[in-house]
């Protein structure tokens, strides 16, 4: 088998993206090949050797209760037909109370657990409903899609792609923690930085759980390069996208990592003397801080990358294709410290979730004599339902897309 075709196909330590009920989530298939989602135990065996994109039921282990084994099956089976025996003319006789289900909820978790398909748990629940045959069409269809996600046991394995782990973080996002990094966002930082996939890009990342790296990462031929620099005060999962896109160790040997604080030249031990003579003076409150704080620092430590060597005289040797920053910190400081490291009429983006931050950096860049065509701009995205009789922008909508600053950096004095 090529190495294409073995790409293709499931194996063990593989990162998955699996969806059940339009939900999507990130895994690493073990040796065990256990998956806990939810109070349900899902045994992925069956699916190892197995194409991606294929489609499984979920069989019950007639022993163990919430227990699962996996059969494959295709699109069509996994596709849930109810009947609907006709339909009302509109929805103002229904009252929206728990009167409406005859089974009740002790009745519906005894169906679930005893190992009924949901297919059977759905119909069960439709055959009990009082209002069910009144509602409208529109509305029959909008229950039961939400009775599908609810009871569906199929689930689906797909080979990540960026798109779909820039959709799994976005919806995991958990502020201020991480930056919730929006797929239009991705797109517009790629096509403002000019990417080209033999060049060397210089990039400051902190907070996006390494989605830029993959995506940079992703579009690099053998012959580009990438340095990732890195905060002291990076996430602990700073590298999580770009494991979950199974690159070779040929891949991940493209990107070198440098500290933020080595590139700026500044030394930490520094103000260790001025920590000793504070620590003269007795204080069980600051002493518990401290061992706290060191613990915390070495939990860290853990998930941080590392500086390496090449990564600093790479940087000393070369002038790079593109800048890109992606921090939640103030990033004005070191976009100036960077920015020499740009070969002339290079691009640089710069992304943040606060447009205060972006116009004050603005406004100063404009004073500026090497940098030009500079643009401060609001992402925008609005998801449309595209239905018979029923297409219309959704109603509600999140506006979390960020700002990016962009420009050329030229010859000229600052």
């Amino acid at each position: 088998m090529t190495t294409t075709n073995l790409e293709n196909i499931i194996s063990r330590g593989h990162y998955l993206i699996i969806n059940k009920n339009e939900t999507y989530l990130i895994h690493q298939i073990s040796n065990k090949a256990i998956l806990k989602l939810g109070r349900d135990v899902i045994d992925l065996k069956a699916a190892i050797g197995q194409p991606f994109s294929s489609t499984y039921k979920l069989e019950p282990i007639p022993e163990k209760k919430r227990h699962y084994t996996l059969v494959i099956c295709n699109d069509n089976q996994a596709r849930n037909q109810w009947s609907t025996n006709g339909c009302g003319t509109d929805n103002k006789l229904i009252t929206d109370d728990s009167s409406s289900q005859l089974l009740s909820t002790d009745e519906i978790i005894a169906l679930k657990e005893s190992g009924e398909s949901g297919q059977n748990i759905v119909e069960r629940l439709l055959e009990n409903s009082k209002t069910f045959q009144l509602k409208t069409e529109y509305a029959q269809e909008k229950y039961l899609k939400k009775k599908a996600r609810k009871y569906c046991d199929y689930l689906t394995i797909f080979k990540p792609s960026i798109r779909l782990i820039t959709d799994v973080l976005y919806k995991q996002q958990t502020l201020p923690k991480t930056i919730a990094l929006r797929f239009d966002t991705l797109a517009q930082i790629l096509c403002r930085v000019n990417l080209d996939p033999g060049g060397k890009y210089l990039l400051y990342e902190n907070g996006s759980q390494g989605l830029l790296q993959a995506a940079l990462l992703n579009q690099l031929h053998d012959n580009g390069s990438l340095v990732h620099i890195f905060s002291l005060t990076s996430e602990q999962n700073a590298l999580r996208a770009v494991k979950a896109m199974n690159f070779s160790e040929t891949k991940i040997k493209q990107m070198l990592t440098v500290s933020l604080d080595e590139i700026l030249n500044t030394k930490n031990e520094e103000n260790i003397p001025e920590e000793k003579d504070e620590e003269d003076v007795p204080n069980c409150s600051d002493d518990k801080k401290r061992k706290s704080d060191e613990a915390y620092t070495q939990i860290k430590k853990k998930h941080r990358p590392i500086t390496s060597t090449d990564g600093l005289n790479f940087i000393k040797s070369n002038k790079f294709d593109g800048l890109i920053v992606v921090c939640r910190e103030e990033p004005t400081e070191f976009v100036k410290t960077l920015l020499p490291y740009l070969s002339l009429s290079r691009p640089f983006v710069i992304y943040s979730a606060f447009r205060e931050v972006l116009v004050s950096m603005y406004a100063e860049f404009k004073m500026r004599r090497d940098v030009v065509f500079l643009r401060l701009t609001d992402n925008f995205m609005r998801y449309h339902q595209v239905l018979p009789n029923r297409t219309h922008p959704d109603v509600t909508m999140d506006d979390g897309g960020g700002f990016l600053f962009s420009g050329l950096f030229v010859a000229g004095t600052k």
